[in-house]
């Protein structure tokens, strides 16, 4: 249980353990920091032990990037016009778990990759009605918009999904405050 004194701790407690945390025991000390940028606890005189959570993976803040996401359906409905093939159309819920993926990459709550594809692909077919074939493309750096399409139009793995016979897209893009971008494009039909 944690024992912290001030309100800002108790929900940093909270929601260290809930997304995964380790508690570790400590001898009391005059401060104690519980995340990347956390409080500080008051100085305590009893010789108590203090609980200090500490998270299992980095707990890091990110930012969503809609411009980069309008930039790069525009350039992957450009590629897909070249390959004669209709453009896409965004989802709300297929935009959401891009975004989502993203995030949870950029946050380092996941590694980068598919992680979890599995339940994306379940989400999507319960919330787009007759979606039964799903596609994700990730990627992540210092990128451009144009960079990223470029790169999964090389790829032909991506180069796949891009020219497949979807109908419905989501894209998220996360930088986080290392300024590391991370790219989710989910497809649908």
């Amino acid at each position: 249980m944690c024992r912290l004194l001030s309100i800002n701790s108790i929900f940093i407690c909270i929601f260290l353990t809930i997304v995964g945390c380790e508690s570790t025991k400590s001898s009391s000390s005059t401060n104690s920091n519980t995340s990347k940028g956390g409080s500080t606890s008051k100085p305590t005189t009893s010789t108590e032990k203090k609980v200090i959570v500490t998270p299992s993976t980095p707990v890091v803040e990110a930012n969503l990037a809609p411009g980069l996401e309008r930039e790069i359906l525009s350039l992957v409905n450009d590629y897909r016009k070249t390959k004669k093939l209709a453009p896409l159309s965004t989802n709300a819920a297929i935009e959401y778990q891009a975004r989502r993926h993203s995030m949870d990459m950029g946050t380092h709550r996941i590694p980068f990759g598919h992680q979890g594809l599995s339940f994306r692909i379940k989400y999507i077919q319960e919330k787009v009605p007759g979606a039964t074939i799903v596609g994700e493309n990730v990627a992540y750096g210092n990128l451009s918009a144009k960079a990223v399409v470029n790169g999964w139009i090389k790829s032909d793995e991506h180069r796949k999904n891009m020219e497949g016979s979807y109908k419905y897209t989501g894209i998220g893009v996360t930088r986080n405050m290392q300024n590391q971008l991370y790219f989710t494009q989910i497809f649908a039909k």
